[in-house]
């Protein structure tokens, strides 16, 4: 399970993440506390936070942790920035993108601010040929 705490009410308010499902669709999306089940409810189950090899830092992918278990597909998107191409370890099932930083209890899953979300989302539709992100 991840760091992503139930407790974490991120005062109410919700958060910017950019989905990217196996279909090849980007689109961003709000999330609300507690966090572990709005994105648990887009991946599909438990999260596991990755850190891929295409993403900087505050950036992470929030995976589901037993996609691979549970057959999900392959997301070609994901598993290009996780770097499946060199290690071979796919990234399934629909993932998102959020950032990593502190909050008033401590390191945690925070929010993408909502104009760079909108920037990522299209970067990733550039760079994956994706579609979406026209919001």
């Amino acid at each position: 399970m991840s760091r992503a705490d139930p407790a974490h009410q991120n005062g109410g308010a919700s958060v910017k993440g950019v989905v990217i499902t196996v279909a090849d669709e980007v689109s961003v999306q709000d999330f609300t506390a507690p966090l572990h089940e709005s994105l648990g409810a887009v991946v599909g189950g438990y999260i596991e936070i990755v850190h891929p090899q295409g993403l900087q830092s505050p950036y992470c992918m929030i995976v589901n942790e037993e996609g691979y278990l549970k057959g999900l597909p392959l997301n070609r998107a994901g598993s290009l920035l996780y770097g499946t191409q060199f290690h071979g370890s796919p990234i399934v099932g629909d993932v998102v993108i959020m950032a990593e930083g502190w909050t008033p209890e401590g390191p945690d899953i925070v929010g993408i601010p909502e104009n760079r979300a909108e920037k990522v989302a299209q970067e990733l539709v550039k760079a994956f040929k994706l579609k979406g992100a026209e919001q």
